[in-house]
């Protein structure tokens, strides 16, 4: 008699399209990605620094568990905590790409997974926060490309370890130039003063703000200080990406 898992892959109840190549492949508990992606699609384990995730240069690696990188130890960053899943290249860029630009607001359901196994990997008794943000989008923004994929990741991340995702105490005030293209400087300028928080509901709480990417940090500093000077008690900074500097 034939099984039930035979029957399943006869009739075609177990092919899904790989969220990466869209191939078709057979699905397996609830993985997103392929076999042939899965390598691709990785948490960087390389050393990193530990206050931004900035990889570290081969010859460095044996400081990275403990020294920050050159900018982190000049200026920390306002974050107690911070934890990125992998690095801003290959398929994992290539994912962020189409979640971002192309509208496919499905990927951030297996990339919000990511974020969250990962998290559970490396603080396995990390006290749950009182709140969680996405960084905001101006509104004017937001009306222009019809969605945040920061937030779009936030609520994938909070329906996999089930915590509330709060959407109005934090906002960007002011529009700003697009980062890309400007250097470290310019980016810092560019964002200062753009967010506001508001204090009911922030008081002394402990934090998530996530991000879809973190290239210098200045946007996630300038959002991490609104919410601080708005009473919060502590901010860790939670990113899918990292990008390897060059």
């Amino acid at each position: 008699m034939m099984g039930l898992r035979r029957m399943a892959q006869c009739l075609g109840l177990l092919e899904r399209r790989c969220a990466h190549c869209l191939a078709p492949f057979e699905a397996r508990r609830d993985e997103a990605f392929c076999p042939a992606c899965q390598p691709q699609l990785a948490p960087y384990t390389g050393a990193a620094c530990p206050r931004c995730g900035l990889p570290v240069p081969p010859g460095d690696a044996a400081d990275a568990p403990s020294v920050p990188c050159g900018r982190c130890g000049e200026a920390p960053p306002p974050w107690t905590d911070f934890l990125s899943y992998g690095l801003y290249t290959g398929a994992l860029r290539d994912c962020l790409l189409r979640l971002k630009f192309s509208g496919e607001l499905w990927l951030a359901g297996p990339l919000g997974s990511l974020m969250a196994r990962r998290l559970q990997e490396l603080r396995p008794n990390l006290i749950p926060p009182d709140v969680v943000l996405a960084v905001p989008q101006h509104p004017a923004h937001l009306r222009e490309r019809g969605y945040n994929q920061a937030h779009e990741l936030a609520a994938a991340l909070c329906r996999e370890l089930r915590l509330p995702l709060t959407r109005r105490l934090l906002r960007r005030v002011r529009r700003v130039l697009p980062q890309a293209g400007l250097d470290a400087a310019q980016r810092q300028a560019n964002v200062r003063d753009s967010f506001a928080a508001l204090p009911a509901g922030l008081a002394g709480a402990r934090c998530w703000l996530v991000d879809d990417v973190l290239t210098t940090g200045s946007t996630a500093r300038a959002a991490c200080h609104a919410l601080l000077a708005a009473g919060a008690a502590r901010v860790d900074m939670l990113v899918l990406a990292r990008t390897p500097l060059r």
